[in-house]
């Protein structure tokens, strides 16, 4: 078979998700794409399957690969990467079609939406506090996570997003409406460590959020605190720089008590969108958390009961 530039039959899987990689680099995918699919190339797919030539692979190798990866987020993650790539052998002849598509399919998660109490986030900002003030000796340790955590509940926002925050992108904090504006993330990646990323996850993500009190009270605690940063980061490390997620999440298991072992920084935005919802309408919802549509939402960020029919009629029977 002929295939495009130096692909063909005979290449192995490793050289055509070399080509695919250089491909996805090349587009305008967001940087966290792009690490996470370098991550499954290189952690999940070419020890399992990069010696295999196209030829060789088929849907049943495939098949067999799939299953053999240990976990299902690994499995669903080397699928979509191995669509992809395939999909790109197929466009070049190298295979004569795409061997994935028909391959195993790991099951989707099943995890359903949990939201915090309102009595939760109380007794959580307790323990952050106790765990804080536990320090006697030598820098304070993770000095700011309850108002990492306050702005995080008081804006639905994620968690590269808050820590994305600078200065200028709140309007007066001693106004009575004090608004923010969502417009960056940080980021980490192989070759630039963690730095400030000038456009939110998605497109729907830019958006400007009016904040309750707790939050403003939050940020004015902050700013009181005067760390210096040279991009203006609401949050930065003492140094000033951008932080990064991975530290603010690790200070988070140290804080939360294994009480509490199931709650995620997601879990703060999940518990926005639950009660926005309740309040006001998955429509509010979902702007307020940045999706584009609310499907996202009502499927993954919104806690449910299952209403159960009026059935008065017939239990009344009972009486």
């Amino acid at each position: 078979m002929a295939g495009g530039g130096e692909l063909s039959a005979d290449s192995t899987v490793a050289e055509l998700l070399d080509r695919w990689l250089g491909d996805v680099r090349n587009s305008d995918r967001a940087q966290q794409t792009v690490d996470y699919y370098e991550r499954a190339v290189e952690k999940l797919i070419k020890p399992g399957l990069g010696a295999v030539t196209l030829r060789e692979s088929t849907t049943s190798q495939i098949d067999r690969f799939l299953r053999a990866v240990p976990s299902v987020s690994g499995q669903r993650d080397a699928r979509v990467v191995l669509r992809q790539a395939f999909a790109l052998a197929a466009r070049y002849d190298c295979v004569p079609h795409n061997p994935v598509t028909d391959a195993y399919r790991p099951p989707a998660s099943r995890s359903k939406p949990r939201a915090l109490t309102v009595a939760d986030v109380h007794e959580l900002r307790r323990r952050i506090k106790a765990w804080q003030d536990e320090q006697r000796l030598g820098p304070r340790r993770a000095y700011d996570l309850v108002e990492v955590v306050d702005v995080m509940l008081g804006t639905g926002a994620r968690i590269g997003e808050v820590l994305a925050l600078r200065w200028q992108d709140l309007t007066d904090l001693d106004a009575e409406r004090v608004a923010v504006t969502i417009a960056g993330t940080v980021v980490t990646s192989k070759g630039r460590g963690c730095y400030r990323q000038d456009h939110p996850k998605t497109e729907a993500g830019w958006r400007t959020v009016i904040l309750p009190q707790f939050a403003i009270d939050a940020l004015r605690r902050q700013r009181d605190r005067g760390i210096p940063s040279a991009e203006g980061l609401v949050f930065p490390t003492r140094t000033g720089s951008a932080r990064w997620p991975a530290n603010v999440r690790t200070a988070w298991r140290k804080a939360r008590g294994d009480e509490y072992a199931w709650v995620k920084p997601h879990n703060f935005r999940k518990t926005v969108g639950t009660m926005v919802e309740r309040e006001l309408g998955v429509g509010a919802a979902s702007v307020q958390l940045g999706h584009s549509g609310t499907a996202v939402t009502e499927r993954h960020y919104v806690e449910r009961a299952v209403d159960a029919p009026d059935t008065r009629h017939v239990l009344d029977k009972l009486a």
